[in-house]
């Protein structure tokens, strides 16, 4: 383990950078908060490329970190705090420096097979990143940021991602319509989450492989990407509520595909 004891040292300085949003996305690379979080990362598809620990006080994970080969720096108490956002209370211990997701909309759209998320115009970062979460939880394929609004690797994103950022392979795509015609092109069914739709969720045959579509968080679907479904399903509402947190519709929608498919599969069918 290496002593970062001065803010002139190289890696360090680097890290401290990723703190805003133009040095991340020029090199590419993001911070990851938390102990178990990035000991999770470890052994995940998307792992770190180097780990800031708070003066030794990780020795468990500094040691798994050094035995597959990631850098770890002991950082001092006086610095360890630029690492982090300023205005954020936190206790957190240990840092990681993350790559981006290196993955092309094509590599998605070319294996027809389990479901693909599409997140339209998400705005606020930590709705993305419970989505991202709720994703990763329902063995979600990929999760496609069309036309995106909220940077997915933003602070506030990742922390509410609790981790699943470096399980789900993530792909932005600037404009809806080259994302809805890629994955017409190999094939692919796709299914719209809306208001408007007259299918309830559990009428719709939801079994993979298909992509699924949900929209921003106070306007849904938009217009023209609605009309390009093949399919347009919603969450029944009851009560006063006229909608539902972007975050929490996509998990009773992706976990409806679950149960489909676990009683088509299963012998026995769905538990009660």
């Amino acid at each position: 383990m290496q002593a970062v004891t001065h803010l002139k040292h190289p890696a360090f300085r680097a890290a401290c950078r990723l703190t805003e949003s133009a040095p991340r996305e020029a090199e590419r690379r993001f911070l990851m908060e938390g102990t178990l979080q990035i000991a999770k990362a470890l052994h995940a598809p998307l792992r770190p490329l180097e780990v800031y620990i708070k003066e030794e006080t990780e020795p468990e994970l500094a040691a798994s970190c050094e035995q597959v080969g990631i850098p770890v720096y002991s950082v001092s108490k006086g610095l360890f705090h630029r690492l982090l956002v300023s205005g954020y209370e936190t206790s957190t211990t240990a840092v990681a420096v993350m790559p981006y997701w290196n993955i092309a909309l094509d590599e998605i759209c070319v294996r027809r097979e389990g479901i693909v998320l599409v997140a339209e115009r998400i705005q606020d970062p930590r709705n993305l990143g419970m989505l991202i979460r709720t994703a990763d939880a329902a063995q979600v394929r990929a999760l496609v940021l069309a036309s995106p609004l909220a940077d997915p690797y933003s602070r506030a994103c990742m922390r509410s991602t609790t981790g699943s950022i470096a399980f789900l392979p993530i792909v932005s795509c600037a404009e809806s319509r080259k994302v809805i015609d890629t994955f017409r092109e190999h094939g692919w069914r796709q299914i719209g989450s809306s208001a408007h739709a007259q299918q309830l969720l559990w009428e719709e045959d939801l079994t993979p492989p298909f992509c699924l579509w949900v929209g921003n968080e106070e306007t849904g679907l938009l217009p023209e990407t609605r009309e390009a479904m093949n399919a347009l399903i919603r969450i029944p509402m009851g009560g006063g509520a006229h909608s539902l947190n972007v975050a929490v519709a996509t998990g009773i929608l992706l976990f409806e595909a679950v149960r489909q498919k676990i009683a088509r599969t299963s012998p026995h069918g769905v538990p009660a």
